[in-house]
């Protein structure tokens, strides 16, 4: 009986020793993969061909969200066009500055040409307007294109799209910042009363669209 007991208390011990092993070689598993993945987030996060291009993006979303809305639609629409089109500028400075595609380099550079003459004429239109009457349509319309811009740039979004190629990077997120662009000009123009901004809203429409345009051609 005592042998008995004694052999059954060395398979326990033996399984228990075995237990603590295992339990510590998951834990030893679970903790190099955590590194690893932390490794991975880290090289993705700093991959030279998204990051620089992807970081105006974030800044610029973060930016609009901080803006108090009205629910006017002039007064809105004007400061929202302001940031998004300071986005523009730091997005297609990053083309200029380190693309290595001559081609989208040129049109990046006339581009900025015509966004900095935006962003002259925005700052020129917001001296003029003040918040009068909200608009529940408007402010519930701007509030989905934000919410649409946000996601743009969380998991399955504009991210996902871009590869290791600098060039091809710039184009499919400048193309995405077009849309929005028309996107949010185009809720403006349905609720919008100054006519000074709805004719600025109706041009960047058609400026946006040829850039998109342009940028698909070039990026072919």
């Amino acid at each position: 009986m005592k042998l008995v007991n004694n052999t059954s208390c060395r398979l326990m011990a033996v399984a228990l020793l075995f237990t603590a092993g295992l339990l510590n070689a998951c834990a030893q598993s679970t903790t190099l993969a955590t590194r690893a993945a932390t490794a991975g987030a880290k090289v993705a996060a700093d991959d030279p061909a998204k990051t620089p291009l992807l970081q105006p993006m974030r800044q610029m979303m973060d930016k609009i969200k901080k803006l108090q809305a009205t629910g006017d639609p002039d007064f809105d629409y004007a400061f929202r066009a302001k940031v998004h089109t300071q986005g523009a500028i730091d997005l297609l400075n990053q083309e200029i500055q380190t693309g290595k595609n001559d081609s989208l380099k040129q049109a990046a550079q006339t581009m900025l040409t015509t966004a900095q003459a935006d962003m002259a004429a925005i700052d020129g239109l917001i001296r003029q307007i003040k918040p009068t009457r909200p608009n529940q349509a408007f402010a519930q319309q701007q509030s989905r294109n934000t919410e649409a811009m946000a996601l743009k740039m969380q998991q399955g979004g504009a991210e996902d799209k871009l590869t290791s190629n600098f060039d091809k990077n710039f184009a499919i997120l400048y193309q995405e910042h077009r849309q929005d662009a028309i996107d949010m000009a185009k809720t403006y123009l349905q609720y919008g009363n100054n006519s000074s901004l709805k004719s600025f809203a109706q041009q960047l429409v058609t400026k946006a669209q040829q850039n998109i345009d342009q940028l698909k051609a070039l990026a072919k």
